[in-house]
């Protein structure tokens, strides 16, 4: 596991480097970023040999529902989901 967080810590880096490029693109850079960080980890994860299908579509699914939580916490009835109805 510990190659696995040195490989996480080195991505944080290289985001962040990202940012830092592409400051000028103002409040489109979070979404931006992301777009294209998920979008070339899909390419990157389904070069062959690749990781598995199934596998990527969990991975993926699981991360909708960490995204949600960091966004607006593990409480259903927090006044930010009142804010916007998904």
């Amino acid at each position: 596991m510990a190659r696995h967080d040195e490989v996480e810590a080195r991505v944080g880096q290289l985001i962040q480097q990202l940012a830092h490029d592409f400051a000028d693109m103002g409040d489109e850079l979070r979404w931006s970023v992301t777009r294209a960080l998920i979008h070339r980890a899909v390419h990157f994860a389904t070069e062959r040999p690749g990781v598995e299908f199934c596998a990527l579509a969990t991975y993926l699914g699981d991360m909708v529902g960490h995204a949600h939580r960091l966004a607006h916490g593990d409480n259903p009835r927090a006044p930010t989901h009142q804010d916007l109805k998904h």
